[in-house]
């Protein structure tokens, strides 16, 4: 996949049209900057630069990297479109250090 199309899937998610995603682009990795609205059990809704909303799972995602989270937090989240194109799926959350450079443990 080329970076070009990670960006138009991610670009989707944060507009809304999350159900224009093709089913073969349902795979596809994306990474979302943003900032953390809520976090609950193996969920988390976040908030991106622009104004979108985009639904997290935290399955598959590594509990210490998000376990602290709270909201208004500043993320990146590496991972890919579930298959029914309603969320994205989370395989890596970094966090920002304040310090400069982004961190996955707490």
């Amino acid at each position: 996949m080329s970076r070009s199309s990670a960006h138009v899937a991610a670009a989707l998610l944060v507009t809304g049209l999350v159900l224009a995603v093709p089913a073969s682009e349902a795979q596809t990795p994306v990474r979302i900057l943003g900032a953390v609205q809520w976090i609950a059990g193996a969920r988390m809704q976040l908030m991106t630069d622009t104004g979108g909303s985009i639904a997290i799972d935290l399955t598959e995602a590594d509990q210490s990297s998000y376990q602290a989270l709270r909201g208004g937090e500043a993320v990146i989240v590496d991972g890919i479109i579930s298959s029914d194109r309603r969320r994205v799926v989370a395989r890596e959350i970094w966090r920002d250090s304040g310090r400069g450079y982004w961190t996955q443990s707490p």
